[in-house]
């Protein structure tokens, strides 16, 4: 994929949409690991897996656009493609395993409820969320340990970071798509339930003591936050499978992906919301 100068307007657009992604993201990031409150499961997965991924998107819109505007289009094609897409990659597979990850911990809570409180704890979700970064380091850092193309023009090569095998290419696809699955899923069994049996999960949430149709809530972003990342990364990762350039449609569908999902939090998510709104009064000086 040859990244050239076509439109200076579209670029500071594109521009502002990741400076909008790394503030944006952060700032819950920043409410769930400061306030003690929400270091729960449910908060833990969201904050350090997804918001985090979605920090790493916008800083590296912001980094190519800097990238572009420093230095000429053959450095940076053959440069700094790999780190690009490395970036890219790497994004894509700890958002999957990460949703993954945080729907599993919906799940249980909503289905499994009455043994989620001494099943699903902090600790294994941290232990989660270090396997899924280096995961997703391990598979998203493979092309830049030889496993890529030795020319762009070779037969097979997908045109992506310039020149990535086709094996690689498939192998990122088999995890992905195979989270997809199992997060598509588990969000079919979550709401199964909450049709199905609406009473008792007011009991299971009794139990753990969770505020009435918190779960609900939760379970109901989740899905948004899923069909977000669907309608965001399939077109991409379909794109792919062809030994062809990726259109910049494709890119800013994902990059839109990750500039959405704060939104989708401070919409749904009345504790992220209070929590955001905290940092600003510390900072004041007027907490209370």
């Amino acid at each position: 994929m040859e990244l050239e100068i076509r439109s200076p307007a579209r670029e500071y657009v594109v521009l502002c949409i990741g400076v909008w992604t790394v503030v944006a993201n952060s700032l819950p990031l920043a409410a769930i690991v400061k306030h003690e409150q929400l270091h729960t499961p449910v908060y833990i997965l969201m904050a350090i897996n997804l918001a985090a991924s979605d920090v790493l998107t916008g800083a590296t819109v912001v980094i190519l656009f800097l990238l572009i505007h420093t230095y000429t289009q053959s450095i940076l094609s053959n440069t700094m493609l790999h780190f690009i897409f490395t970036s890219a990659f790497l994004t894509g597979l700890s958002t999957a395993f990460g949703l993954l990850a945080l729907t599993a911990e919906r799940y249980w809570f909503i289905v499994h409820g009455m043994t989620y409180v001494s099943n699903v704890t902090n600790d294994k979700c941290k232990v989660v969320v270090v396997i899924v970064w280096m995961l997703s380091v391990a598979l998203a850092m493979l092309p830049n340990f030889g496993w890529h193309c030795p020319s762009r023009a070779e037969e097979g090569c997908v045109p992506l970071g310039g020149g990535l095998a086709h094996g690689y290419v498939v192998l990122v696809q088999v995890f992905i798509f195979s989270a997809m699955a199992g997060i598509v899923l588990l969000n079919a069994s979550v709401f199964w339930c909450l049709w199905k049996h609406v009473n008792a999960i007011a009991d299971q949430e009794a139990a753990v003591g969770a505020e009435s149709s918190t779960s609900r809530r939760s379970a109901i972003t989740v899905g948004i936050v899923t069909v977000a990342f669907l309608v965001g990364w399939l077109p991409l990762l379909i794109k792919m499978s062809f030994p062809s350039d990726v259109s910049d449609v494709h890119m800013v569908f994902m990059i839109l992906n990750s500039a959405m999902n704060p939104v989708i939090y401070g919409f749904r998510l009345s504790e992220v919301r209070r929590s955001v709104a905290r940092l600003f009064l510390n900072c004041s000086g007027n907490d209370n």
